[in-house]
């Protein structure tokens, strides 16, 4: 007899706490003939507004059902950065929420105003954004439930949540003397054949160098000028002279006497 009342004791506890922790912690076993599909934006960006996530249960059942949605996000990044809202044609759905590590769980308090049956569907919505500053991959996985809290179906989607990227400002370039040019640095180690044979640099000529080598070049032109010009016209005078000393040679030759003289008269 007293093992029959402890046993008995035993059990209204065990039920008492089942009775506790059913509302909390649904049954987790999928029906057959059930199907949900999920659709999830690709990506969140922190401080953005925010995007929709939607999942939608099919039947194959002859039995219609009324459906209780649970959707459970598992992300690296705080909790308390994560805000999700439950809407309906209505507008907000209540819910309530609970934490467990890197694992938020959101439950509908009230069941769907739909009703899933053969040919219809039933639809929950969820309106999701995050405060930031974090970043990281987001799982969002939805579970359907009926009014005895058996699970019908599960479906999940996976999505990037970009975070604040701040850019390090750009630093700011050094200021150079007035009228010098800074030439960058040359490697110690260079093994290019950058040098003489005799191991010194080669320095290119800097803008200066030419514009002095430009300089002395124009003012090199006007007295090389000045010199051939002297020397074309004492070309000329030579070759004036020269024809006219020819010329008179020429005259000369022909005033000269044939080389016959006449014989003197007799007496």
């Amino acid at each position: 007899m007293r093992h029959r009342i402890t046993a008995l004791a035993g059990a209204v506890v065990a039920g008492a706490v089942l009775h506790v922790l059913a509302p909390a912690t649904p049954a987790a076993a999928e029906v057959p003939g059930f199907d949900v599909r999920v659709t999830a934006p690709d990506r969140f960006t922190v401080t953005r507004p925010a995007q929709t996530l939607t999942a939608v249960v099919t039947s194959e059942s002859r039995q219609c059902r009324k459906v209780r949605w649970v959707l459970v996000v598992r992300t690296p990044v705080d909790a308390e950065q994560l805000r999700v809202t439950r809407v309906e044609e209505a507008g907000e759905f209540d819910t309530s929420t609970s934490t467990d590590g890197d694992t938020t769980t959101i439950i509908d308090e009230d069941l769907d105003p739909g009703t899933l049956c053969r040919g219809r569907t039933v639809t929950g919505r969820w309106q999701i954004s995050f405060d930031g500053p974090d970043g990281g991959d987001v799982r969002f996985e939805a579970r359907a439930f009926d009014q005895q809290e058996i699970l019908l179906t599960t479906a999940a989607a996976t999505a990037e949540i970009r975070g604040e990227r701040t850019a390090d400002p750009s630093p700011e370039p050094s200021e150079s003397p007035a009228g010098e040019d800074e030439e960058p640095a040359e490697d110690a180690g260079d093994d290019g054949n950058d040098g003489n044979d005799d191991g010194t640099a080669i320095v290119p000529p800097t803008d200066d160098t030419a514009t002095a080598l430009v300089a002395d070049q124009t003012s090199l032109l006007g007295p090389g000028l000045i010199v051939g010009g002297i020397c074309v016209f004492l070309g000329v005078l030579l070759l004036i002279r020269l024809r006219t000393r020819a010329k008179v040679a020429q005259i000369e030759e022909q005033a000269l006497p044939t080389g016959f003289y006449r014989m003197p008269p007799r007496r």
